[in-house]
């Protein structure tokens, strides 16, 4: 069915609670990741300093399920294809402060290929591999209000430098989770008479994990 971008909620993370450290996370088709927590179904949370699967680092994960506070389901995130846990790694759960009322444009394409050119001197048409996928990025366009308060905790992150978790929900229901880094969102463009726009800049850990609800 065509997805009308209509009724669409955006929220940005706005802060992360205390660490949680991990002990262990489970190569399964849904990452079970254990360690004390105390962490509810629906939860957002970022992974961090994992050593050994390193894939599943700076990810924003959804949980499916606890397990009183022993370990939690990450929901839908297939880890079979990890490299196996190693040490370390903590979780912290996001924090949804900032509310997006402005978006005009959202873009969220996928991570474009990388092919590496390696045609020889022997060759007589080109040879080519594919790559590591790039990072993918995306975009929001909004009317802009520098004084918004999503638009200050825009600039508080594009000026910290660091990724925040986002959560964009559709108008049937489906829920989009994905970490960026964050640029933009406090400039103003446009022409006498018209709607002040601007432009966010977003490049995302991975592509955006999808749920139908």
């Amino acid at each position: 069915m065509p997805i009308l971008l209509t009724d669409a909620t955006v929220q940005m993370q706005t802060a992360l609670e205390s660490a949680k450290t991990i002990t262990a996370i489970s190569q399964a088709s849904e990452a079970v990741i254990t360690g004390t927590h105390d962490y509810s179904i629906g939860d957002l949370i970022v992974i961090k300093a994992v050593v050994g699967m390193t894939q599943i680092n700076n990810k924003v994960v959804r949980v499916k399920s606890v397990n009183t506070t022993v370990d939690f389901t990450c929901e839908g995130l297939d880890s079979t294809g990890f490299t196996a846990y190693a040490s370390g790694g903590t979780a912290e759960k996001v924090t949804l402060g900032a509310t997006f009322d402005n978006i005009t444009n959202l873009s969220l394409p996928d991570q474009a290929a990388n092919p590496i050119t390696v045609t020889t001197i022997h060759d007589n048409e080109e040879q080519e591999i594919f790559g590591l996928d790039a990072a993918p990025t995306g975009s929001f366009s909004i009317n802009a209000d520098p004084l918004a308060a999503s638009s200050v905790a825009l600039a508080a992150a594009s000026d910290a430098k660091t990724r925040r978790a986002f959560k964009v929900v559709l108008q049937n229901g489906y829920v989009g989770i994905f970490n960026a880094f964050v640029s933009g969102g406090a400039g103003i463009d446009g022409a006498a008479g018209a709607v002040a726009t601007g432009t966010i800049s977003l490049r995302l850990r991975s592509r955006p994990q999808w749920f139908a609800s």
